[in-house]
């Protein structure tokens, strides 16, 4: 009952926002700042959707994702991060030029962290390859390798640019990382988070409303 007056008081406020404005960037966000059960150790998730075209002028369509890990209170023994990822957007092609790491922890460019679309964050033997596929459902999930050590406490954001698919409803997205010691050893110390109970979750969003982005940027 709680969730859904937040989305049904949300969306008659987003209604009247369009009424007085030509665009509206945010579209969708979630946080998750008591998600220990779920593998967060004291971290806080972030995440939020934004219509591509006006987070950037140059996009025509698409979406743009903006995932946070606060790790300020951060209970656990590990130097880092080597995988993060989520499943927030569904019906893009994974093979499209135009999907893309606009910015990572350590690189603004977001070269030292490698999308790999349509697979799961892998957490299988000491030496088995990052964000590869595994059993279970993995459509529409988005990976990224790399290493941010966050030994020191703080907050560090993956932004990614999806062209096309829709967004999926707020109670079904799953964010998720994995804690490691370097970037290739991944054992254990999984965050895998579904949205919880409302108690438990601070929700803005358009959960019930799927936004189509189809077209291609051209």
């Amino acid at each position: 009952m709680i969730l859904h007056l937040a989305r049904t008081a949300f969306i008659a406020l987003l209604l009247v926002g369009f009424a007085g404005s030509a665009q509206a960037a945010l579209l969708a966000e979630l946080s998750l700042n008591d998600c220990d059960s779920m593998g967060c150790e004291g971290s806080t998730l972030y995440l939020q959707v934004e219509d591509a075209a006006s987070y950037d002028s140059s996009y025509t369509s698409g979406f743009v994702i903006t995932y946070t890990i606060d790790t300020t209170n951060y209970t656990g023994d590990r130097d880092g991060f080597n995988q993060v990822g989520f499943k927030v957007i569904q019906g893009w092609d994974s093979t499209s030029i135009y999907n893309d790491v606009l910015s990572a922890p350590g690189d603004i460019t977001g070269d030292s962290w490698d999308p790999v679309y349509d697979d799961p964050i892998n957490t299988g033997s000491p030496n088995a390859e990052v964000c590869q596929t595994s059993a279970g459902d993995n459509t529409s999930k988005v990976c990224l390798n790399g290493f941010v050590d966050i030994t020191a406490g703080g907050t560090y954001t993956w932004v990614i640019y999806l062209e096309e698919g829709t967004l999926m409803d707020v109670s079904e997205w799953h964010l998720g990382a994995q804690y490691a010691n370097s970037r290739y050893r991944s054992v254990g110390r999984i965050i895998s988070a579904q949205v919880p109970e409302p108690t438990a979750a601070v929700l803005f969003g358009l959960g019930a409303i799927l936004v189509t982005r189809s077209a291609r940027r051209r």
